[in-house]
């Protein structure tokens, strides 16, 4: 699922068939409940935000093993300068092959590992927001940089099943902006699942929200709490990991923690490198709350902080 964040999702096309087939319309309900399936960050009368499905893999396994390979060869080459490469200078052609081997270890890889994964981790945003404001009836996307945000209104906001491309078991709710009925941009919302109905669910609570009122979904909440915390901590990024093993491992948390120790570091250093968004100033005076909002749901610090046996995702 790194496209549309490692590789951008193709545009200048029609949707194809399966997206076409797959394109909800906000005026029908969906057979499920709505559940926002942990993926809510701020919720209040005149808005929501959803966290971007990469938040799921930012610093976990994949970024995790580039890591540490990036640091053994950058290692390995010093290694190699100061006990092979140093030691044995004879000013032939098998010193300039050293020192080609030493300059691929130190450089080359680091240089290329960069260009290929880290620099999408590293130095960014925490999480990319997608918010839904009811009243103005717009998407608006945080895109950051230069741009800041991209909005589109939500009747023209084409919404859809997405699944993924080497994984394509996995699903997600993607949103594609059109302009003659071409692709110009696409966005995936939400956090991504292997099972259609749990996006059929997230779906629904923006649906429901967005038709009908924060009143109708803030009970599907439990606990009217939200268990999602974007916060950049050490604990935050202890229990994503160990929320990330699922029903059938959790138990084995303990006998697994030299495994996930190093993923834990790696989300940390990734999430703190980063700073956390902030929309620009014409969304956020299109997106005034009130002050006293009665349905406005507190951020929790910690995830699960208000309700401690449940799993986040």
């Amino acid at each position: 699922m790194y496209s549309g964040w490692m590789r951008s999702f193709p545009t200048d096309r029609f949707l194809s068939a399966q997206e076409s087939a797959s394109r909800f319309d906000p005026r029908v309900a969906e057979e499920v409940a709505p559940d926002e399936r942990a993926s809510l960050v701020h919720f209040n009368s005149t808005y929501i935000d959803l966290i971007d499905r990469r938040f799921r893999l930012r610093g976990m396994v994949s970024t995790t093993m580039v890591l540490l390979g990036t640091l053994a060869l950058f290692l390995f080459g010093f290694f190699l300068l100061f006990t092979l490469v140093i030691p044995n200078l004879e000013g032939d052609f098998w010193d300039w092959v050293m020192y080609a081997m030493v300059g691929v270890c130190v450089v080359g890889a680091p240089v290329l590992f960069w260009h290929t994964t880290l620099r999408y981790e590293f130095f960014t945003y925490v999480w990319y927001p997608t918010r839904f404001n009811r009243r103005n009836r717009t998407v608006y996307f945080f895109t950051g940089g230069e741009e800041g945000a991209v909005s589109v209104p939500w009747e023209e906001a084409v919404f859809y099943i997405g699944q993924g491309t080497s994984q394509a078991f996995l699903r997600d709710l993607r949103c594609s902006i059109l302009g003659d009925r071409v692709i110009k941009r696409t966005f995936a919302v939400g956090h991504y699942f292997d099972d259609e109905q749990k996006i059929r669910g997230i779906w629904e609570f923006i649906r429901r929200y967005m038709e009908q009122g924060p009143a109708e979904v803030v009970d599907t909440i439990e606990g009217r709490q939200m268990n999602l915390s974007v916060t950049p901590s050490w604990r935050n990024c202890y229990l994503f990991v160990v929320a990330s093993l699922g029903p059938s491992l959790l138990g084995a948390r303990f006998i697994l923690m030299p495994l996930l120790l190093p993923l834990v570091l790696c989300r940390w250093l990734v999430l703190r490198s980063c700073r956390a968004p902030v929309w620009p100033q014409w969304v956020e005076d299109e997106c005034a709350i009130d002050a006293n909002d009665p349905l406005r749901l507190v951020e929790p610090e910690v995830m699960a902080q208000f309700e401690p046996d449940r799993r986040p995702l």
